[in-house]
C-alpha cells in the first residue's frame, strides 16, 4: 500500500464542523482576512507585479494539470511564524481579501508545522477547520495540502481541492509531490520578489538616494542578545588607511596644525588609555590589560613614535608624520597572512586617531570616542577587540550585516548586555550616518526612520523600565528550584566574563556550572600569564563563596580561534586542533592554566571546585589531561609544606560522539560528566552550527541526538556519576522537559535565563517529563517528533 494512505499521512481526527463558514485552508480562529471585516468593495486591489503574476499563473497551471477545482498557495514567514495566501485559483475574491494564519492553525498550518502532506476527503470535519465567507468551499471537501520545503526550511504550502466525493488517487498524489519538489526553488524566489514588491524594500534600500528620509522601514533579523536600543545609525567600518586622497583622487584636505608637542600628545593619549581601562574595569575587567597593552606598547615603540619623531625633526609637520607612519604600519599589517597581525590594524588606526586629536585639538580629547555614544553601530564584521572599543565608547546597540562573527563574540556581546541583531542582507550598509534606528531584540525587528508612534511606544517602555528598576528588588530569582511535584532541580550559571557574576547573584544561581576560561585569552594579544589568570580565577571563587564552581580548561580552536595561538589556518578547524587536543599538544599552556586555577583553589580554601576537560574522545585523552592536574597539584603541594591540600573534582565534557563508545570507562574514571549539547549536536549531525547554509540541518530533536542524550544519562545514573548539561538545549522549553524526563537534574544556563527556567520547571511534573521523553524516544521520523513536541507544548504551556 502506498505511504500516502498510512496513518502518518492521513489526519484522522474528525470533529463536528464549526458553525461558521469554512476557508480554503481550514485556518484556525486567530487567522484573519486581510480585509479585517471591511466590505470587499471598499478594499483596494493588491498590487500585481511580475512575481504576483508568476505565482498566479503557476497556481492556475497546477490546478489544471492535476484536475483540481481549487488551488491555493501560501508562503511562510519564519520571523513571525505566519503563513499568508499569496495566489489562488477558483476563488474570485482573492486580490481583495486574503488569509493569514499562525503555524499549527488550521489544516494548512498543520501541514507546515509537521512538514508533511495531509489528505482528507472530509475537510469540514478536521480539527481546527473553520469557514471564511470570502473563500466559500463547502462543495470542495477533498483536501490535499503539500508543504514547500528546502531541506528543513519551510517555504510555504500548496493546497489542492476537488469536489466533494472526488478523491485524489495515490498515483496522482505521488505525481503532485514530485512536481512540487521540482518547482519549490522557483516558488521561493518568486515569493521573495513578491515580498520585496509589496513592501518596496528592493527600491527603498537599493541606494541612499532612494531611501526617503521620512519613510519607516521594518527589517527582520535574528537577535543574539536581549533588550532594545534607540539612536542614530553609525557605521563601524573595518580599519582602512588613514585618508591620503580627497574626493575624485584630489589631494586630501590639509591636516590641522599641531598645537602640542609629540611628547605632550603621547602623555595625553597614555592617560586616555588608562582612563578607558578604568572605565571598563567594572564591566569587563579581563579586557583592561588588553586595552593598555596594545596602546602603551606602540606609544613607546621606537619603530612607531620614534620614526614619527625622526620625520618631525627633519621638518615634516607632526600630524603629517603621524599619518605617514601609521599608514606604513597599516599597509604592512593588512598584507600579513596572519589573522593576529591583521587584527592589529585596528590598534594602529585607533592610536593614530587619538594622537592626531591630542596634537591638534584645542581641548583635551575624551578617552572614549563620544561620537559613538548612544548610537546604533552597523557593521559587516565584529571581532572581540571591536567589542571592547564598542563597550568603551558607550554604543547603544549593534546591527551585524551578513553574520560576520563568531560564537564567542556573540557571548561577549550578550554578557555586556549590548542589544545586537544579525541580518542576512547587506543593504543596511547603504544607509547614511545619523539615520534614526530602533533595535528591538524581543521581536527581532529593526526600525529605520521609525514613525512617531513607534518612537513614542519605545520611549514609554524606557520610562516603564526606569520605574521598574527603581522599585524592583535586586534579587529576581528563587534560591532553590523544584518541579510542581517537588523534585529538586539545580540551576547553575554559565559565566563568560566576570561581569556575569552580578547577574548570577541577582538570579540566585546555585553556583557556576561552566566558566569559559578562553575569554581572557580571546581578549588579549598574547598569552595571559599565570598571575593574570590567577587574578581572574581567584576573584570568581571569592565572589561565589559557598557555591560550587566549575572551570572548563581552554577551549580554543573551531569557532573560538585565538589569532596569536593559531598561526596556520586550518581547512576544517571544527575537526582540527582544538580544545583538549590543543592543550595536550602545547602542555605548557595547559600547565600554566592549571597552576593558576589550583593556586586560586588553595588560597581560597575551596573544596567544591571542579575542572573539566572539553572535547574528550577517549579514556587515554582524559587520563593524559588528568595527569597534568596531578603533576601541577603535586608542585603546589611541595610549596605548601604542612598545609592541607584542596583537590578539585575532575570531569569530562561529553560533546564528541566517540565518547559514547567508551562512556562506561569514562564514568569510572571521571568525577562527573557535563554534556556540551552545542558541539555534540553538530558532530552527531555533521552540521556546523555557525554555518547559515546548514542551519536547517542542525536539529536538536533529531532522534540520534535524543537517543545519545538518553544513553549518556543512563550511563551516568548507572555509575552514580553526577551529570550536568550546559548547552543551549537546557534552556529551551521544547527540550527541558525531555532532559528532566531522562534523569538530568543539573543545568548550567546563561544567567539571564535562570528565572524564566525556574518558572518553566515549576509547571512540570516528573511523571509528565518521563512520559514526554518516552514518547519522543519512541519516534524515528522528525515529523512525528515535532508533532509530539507541539502537542506537549500546547497541553502543558497553553
Amino acid at each position: 500500500m502506498s505511504d500516502f494512505f498510512s496513518s502518518d499521512f492521513f489526519a484522522t481526527d474528525p470533529m463536528p464542523p464549526d458553525p461558521g463558514s469554512t476557508g480554503p485552508d481550514g485556518t484556525a480562529d486567530s487567522a484573519q482576512d486581510q480585509t479585517g471585516g471591511i466590505p470587499p468593495s471598499s478594499t483596494p486591489e493588491f498590487p500585481v507585479g511580475s512575481a504576483q503574476k508568476l505565482l498566479s499563473s503557476l497556481v492556475e497551471e497546477l490546478a489544471k494539470r492535476f484536475k483540481a477545482d481549487r488551488c491555493t498557495l501560501f508562503l511562510y514567514n519564519e520571523t513571525d511564524c505566519t503563513y499568508t495566501l499569496r495566489a489562488a485559483y477558483g476563488y474570485p475574491m482573492f486580490g481583495r481579501a486574503t488569509i493569514i494564519g499562525k503555524i499549527g492553525e488550521g489544516i494548512t498550518g498543520r501541514v507546515l508545522a509537521e512538514r508533511r502532506p495531509i489528505y482528507t476527503e472530509t475537510a469540514a470535519f478536521m480539527r481546527g477547520y473553520i469557514s471564511r465567507p470570502n473563500f466559500p468551499d463547502v462543495d470542495v471537501q477533498t483536501f490535499l495540502g503539500i508543504p514547500l520545503l528546502r531541506g528543513r526550511e519551510r517555504i510555504g504550502a500548496i493546497v489542492f481541492r476537488r469536489r466533494t466525493n472526488t478523491p485524489f488517487l495515490a498515483d496522482e498524489i505521488s505525481a503532485i509531490r514530485t512536481h512540487i519538489a521540482e518547482i519549490t526553488s522557483s516558488i521561493q524566489n518568486a515569493g521573495a520578489l513578491l515580498v520585496a514588491e509589496m513592501h518596496g524594500e528592493a527600491q527603498n534600500l537599493a541606494s541612499k538616494s532612494q531611501l526617503p528620509d521620512n519613510q519607516q522601514i521594518v527589517i527582520r533579523g535574528t537577535a543574539v542578545s536581549n533588550g532594545w536600543a534607540m539612536g542614530p545609525a553609525l557605521f563601524f567600518k573595518s580599519p582602512t588607511l588613514l585618508q591620503t586622497t580627497g574626493q575624485n583622487g584630489e589631494n586630501p584636505p590639509p591636516l590641522p596644525n599641531a598645537i602640542r608637542s609629540l611628547d605632550e600628545a603621547i602623555a595625553i593619549v597614555e592617560e586616555q588609555l588608562k582612563a578607558s581601562a578604568s572605565a571598563l574595569e567594572r564591566r569587563l575587567p579581563e579586557a583592561v590589560s588588553m586595552l593598555l597593552e596594545a596602546g602603551l606598547m606602540m606609544l613607546h615603540d621606537e619603530s612607531y613614535t620614534g620614526r614619527i619623531r625622526t620625520l618631525a625633526e627633519k621638518g615634516m609637520p607632526i600630524p603629517e608624520a603621524i599619518v605617514k607612519v601609521s599608514n606604513e604600519f597599516i599597509s604592512i599589517f593588512k598584507a600579513s597572512d596572519s589573522e593576529y597581525i591583521r587584527e592589529k590594524v585596528s590598534d594602529v588606526e585607533d592610536l593614530a586617531v587619538h594622537l592626531l586629536e591630542a596634537i591638534t585639538s584645542q581641548s583635551v580629547p575624551q578617552s572614549a570616542d563620544r561620537s559613538r555614544a548612544n548610537s546604533i553601530l552597523i557593521t559587516e564584521k565584529l571581532l572581540p577587540s571591536d567589542v571592547l572599543r564598542i563597550a568603551r565608547d558607550g554604543v547603544a546597540g549593534i546591527i551585524l550585516c551578513a553574520g560576520g562573527t563568531t560564537a564567542h563574540v556573540t557571548l561577549l556581546v550578550r554578557s555586556l548586555r549590548i542589544p545586537m541583531v544579525i541580518v542576512e542582507t547587506t543593504k543596511l550598509l547603504s544607509l547614511p550616518d545619523n539615520r534614526q534606528i530602533i533595535l528591538d531584540c524581543a521581536n527581532e525587528n529593526i526600525y529605520v526612520n521609525p514613525e512617531p508612534s513607534v518612537v513614542q511606544r519605545f520611549a514609554w517602555r524606557r520610562g516603564e523600565e526606569d520605574h521598574e528598576s527603581a522599585i524592583t528588588p535586586k534579587t529576581h530569582g528563587r534560591n532553590t528550584t523544584y518541579t510542581r511535584d517537588g523534585e529538586r532541580i539545580i540551576l547553575l550559571a554559565n559565566i563568560n566574563i566576570l561581569a556575569d557574576l552580578d547577574t548570577a547573584e541577582n538570579v540566585c544561581a546555585e553556583g557556576v556550572g561552566l566558566y569559559r576560561t578562553e575569554f581572557p585569552f580571546l581578549m588579549r594579544q598574547s598569552l595571559p600569564s599565570v598571575t593574570e589568570q590567577y587574578a581572574i580565577y581567584e576573584r570568581i571563587l571569592r565572589r561565589m563563596d559557598g557555591k560550587p564552581v566549575t572551570f572548563r580548561t581552554l577551549d580554543a580552536g573551531g569557532d573560538k580561534m585565538i589569532p596569536y595561538l593559531f598561526k596556520v589556518k586550518e581547512d576544517n578547524p571544527a575537526l582540527g586542533l582544538r580544545s583538549i587536543r590543543f592543550s595536550l599538544k602545547f602542555p605548557y599552556i595547559l600547565d600554566q592554566q592549571l597552576h593558576a586555577i589550583l593556586q586560586a583553589v588553595q588560597d581560597t580554601g575551596r573544596d567544591d571546585v571542579s575542572i573539566m576537560f572539553p572535547m574528550i574522545s577517549s579514556v587515554e585523552e582524559f587520563r593524559a589531561a588528568r595527569e597534568h592536574v596531578v603533576t601541577c597539584l603535586a608542585d603546589i603541594h611541595s610549596k605548601l609544606g604542612d598545609k592541607p591540600i584542596h583537590e578539585p573534582f575532575i570531569g569530562t565534557m561529553i560533546e564528541v560522539p566517540a565518547a559514547l563508545g567508551v562512556l562506561d570507562a569514562l564514568a569510572e574514571e571521571s568525577d562527573f560528566f557535563s554534556i556540551g549539547t552545542n558541539d555534540l549536536i553538530q558532530y552527531i549531525l555533521a552540521a556546523d552550527r555557525t554555518n547559515s547554509a546548514v542551519t536547517g540541518s542542525y536539529i536538536p530533536h533529531h532522534p540520534a541526538v535524543l537517543r545519545a542524550l538518553k544513553t549518556i544519562a543512563d550511563t551516568a545514573i548507572e555509575h552514580d556519576t553526577p551529570l550536568c548539561i550546559c548547552g543551549e538545549m537546557g534552556r529551551d522549553p521544547k527540550y527541558l522537559p525531555f532532559l528532566i524526563g531522562i534523569g538530568i537534574r543539573q543545568f548550567s544556563l546563561e544567567s539571564a535565563q535562570i528565572t524564566k527556567t525556574q518558572e518553566l520547571i515549576s509547571r512540570l511534573t516528573i511523571e509528565q517529563c518521563k512520559a514526554y521523553a518516552d514518547e519522543l524516544l519512541s519516534k524515528t521520523l522528525l515529523s512525528d517528533i515535532e508533532a509530539v513536541i507541539s502537542d506537549f507544548a500546547r497541553k502543558t504551556f497553553g
